[in-house]
């Protein structure tokens, strides 16, 4: 009875595989190019940024260039994109997708469509030793914190910044940039108390000079991320979710996730 239970487990797997291993429905607009592009901020380290030679790396880069290969073989050409302006220059039809850290929030899936690939997280960054002492969101009253122009976190620290407010306790001073790596030199300069920013990135960084920062506030905010597709362009959207399922019955998306050391944001 159990050889016989066993061997039905292993047809039914070797089924899957099957499946999961077909070649994903390449969209008619994109069969006849040999090129995708993608837009990107590239300063979300460990998933987007740039090496030293300014060449792309990260998770999600790998991502992109696995999804390229699993739709003919095609080549990736990266359009940079200050992450604020990602979804608009979506829109106007700049790039075929967008190949970033972009959390599934519903304002989003009003206007594109959204793949997940992991979960992400939010954390605050301080300067080594954590001289103000922030360890809660409530600390960050009466500081002046970096955010990124248009994240998520700068929406999360303006809702702080009214609950500090009705609790008659100092807002924080939100200080906006456009890319992590001037806020973070900001940081390391003192010119702001705190980064808001992901905990991947925050982990990159502290990980990188653990002799100036450290985390402040532990991950809080858990949400899905994803890549994103014009709601027009729906054939696309269905193969890389695909691509996607394909990958984690393959069991290069728990490897991908490995490599960059990010295995805990793995999706359910």
């Amino acid at each position: 009875m159990h050889k016989r239970r066993a061997l039905l487990m292993a047809v039914s797997l070797g089924l899957c595989t099957q499946w999961a291993c077909a070649a994903p429905q390449v969209p008619e607009r994109l069969q006849k190019v040999d090129r995708l592009t993608y837009c990107s901020g590239m300063d979300s380290p460990p998933l987007v940024s740039f090496d030293e030679a300014q060449k792309p790396r990260g998770l999600t880069v790998d991502l992109g260039l696995e999804i390229a290969k699993r739709l003919g073989d095609k080549q990736v050409q990266w359009r940079v994109i200050p992450f604020s302006g990602l979804v608009p220059a979506l829109l106007a039809q700049q790039c075929d997708m967008i190949v970033d850290q972009l959390f599934d929030k519903p304002e989003r899936r009003q206007v594109i469509d959204i793949v997940n690939y992991m979960y992400s997280s939010q954390s605050v960054v301080v300067p080594k030793g954590n001289p103000k002492g922030i360890k809660a969101l409530d600390d960050l009253s009466g500081h002046k914190v970096a955010v990124l122009n248009g994240s998520t976190i700068k929406t999360l620290l303006d809702a702080q910044n009214d609950s500090l407010t009705k609790a008659g306790k100092p807002p924080m001073k939100l200080v906006v940039y456009n890319t992590d790596t001037d806020a973070f030199q900001a940081l390391r300069i003192s010119q702001v108390d705190a980064y808001g920013t992901t905990v991947e990135t925050a982990g990159y960084y502290a990980a990188m000079a653990p002799e100036l920062f450290q985390e402040g506030v532990p991950a809080f905010s858990r949400i899905l991320t994803g890549l994103g597709m014009r709601k027009d362009d729906p054939q696309l959207t269905a193969a890389v979710q695909q691509i996607i399922s394909d990958m984690r019955s393959d069991g290069s998306y728990v490897r991908l996730l490995d490599k960059w050391h990010v295995s805990s944001d793995t999706l359910d």
